[in-house]
């Protein structure tokens, strides 16, 4: 019952900031027809093709870390797991979610342990948010903090050290008597013996430290070719915003979206958009319009998972299936 009410929760709030940006651009709707008009279309192919690139390397930052417990799955094998990940992710109202189903397809299909399974997941994600933080910083650098208003600038480095403090902790918690504060947690307790194990495994990646480096730079490769896949959207809207704009605009989107309080990040991601795209002085119109082709290009990608998904348990007797 509780997943049923969170679900529809996050269904709600998808669809309230989504109506909210289309109630703030009711009157901009003839100027966003025009641009639509007007757009390039081959600029706009090849913001959609790269984007489905940048989902196909997760491929190999998530390999990279499962060979650092001696796992080698064949790179076809992480794709449609991946795509079907996204699938997940980006448009079922479910609490299983892609991370999940990615964790799961390999534990069935593979028999890779589920410790160790969920480590790869957890040090992809930690590595993908390490590098939007990375980027966010190289952006600022770069001068887009200038047209940023101060309370934002101050707002993104009250977050990013929350962040990054955050990170601290997960990995060094002894020091900060985390240890302690669970044996006290009587529910927390029950399952201590399994923390243990999986913190254990997760730490030991400091003892990895050259496939830790490998999918890191996997990790920013794919963020760039995303962020060349907003650029190119901008081209193919003539909007005229330069590459270091996007540099901020992609990262601030991806963490602004990951709290899970929206399906799929959906709604979060294109108010979010728009607000970085308003500081580098777009007009509301093309901020709106471009944060909805970003997001029709993400979801032509989950609908390739669905796809996937699918032909898989059609024509492959696949034990992972949700």
């Amino acid at each position: 019952m509780k997943k049923k009410v969170f679900n529809f929760i996050r269904i709600f709030i998808s669809i309230a900031l989504l109506s909210l940006l289309v109630y703030r651009n009711r009157g901009n709707f003839s100027n966003m027809l025009d641009s639509l008009k007007s757009i390039n279309a081959g600029y706009l192919i090849i913001a959609a093709a790269l984007y489905s690139v940048g989902i196909s390397f997760i491929v190999f930052r998530w390999g990279t870390l499962l060979r650092s417990h001696g796992y080698n799955v064949s790179k076809p094998f992480l794709w449609q797991s991946a795509f079907i990940g996204w699938f997940f992710n980006m448009l079922l109202p479910t609490s299983v979610g892609g991370d999940f189903y990615r964790v799961y397809d390999l534990y069935e299909n593979k028999g890779i342990p589920i410790n160790e399974n969920i480590s790869a997941v957890v040090i992809e994600r930690i590595l993908g948010t390490l590098t939007g933080i990375n980027l966010l910083i190289i952006a600022f650098a770069a001068g887009t903090f200038s047209y940023l208003t101060k309370n934002t600038v101050i707002g993104l480095g009250a977050g990013l050290f929350v962040t990054l403090g955050f990170f601290i902790v997960l990995f060094f918690p002894r020091f900060f008597r985390i240890d302690v504060l669970v044996r006290k947690i009587r529910i927390l307790s029950k399952i201590r013996p399994k923390l243990r194990e999986f913190h254990e495994i997760l730490i030991s990646y400091r003892h990895k430290l050259k496939y830790v480096f490998i999918a890191y730079c996997f990790s920013l490769c794919i963020q760039t070719i995303f962020i060349t896949s907003y650029y190119f959207i901008n081209l193919a809207m003539g909007m005229g915003l330069k590459y270091k704009m996007m540099l901020f605009t992609l990262p601030f989107v991806s963490v602004a979206s990951s709290f899970p309080i929206a399906i799929g990040g959906m709604g979060i991601r294109e108010n979010a958009a728009v607000f970085a795209l308003e500081s580098f002085g777009a007009a509301r119109s093309d901020a709106t319009l471009f944060s909805f082709i970003a997001l029709s290009i993400i979801l032509f990608n989950a609908m390739i998972g669905g796809l996937v998904y699918v032909l898989k348990n059609v024509f492959y007797k696949s034990k992972g299936v949700i």
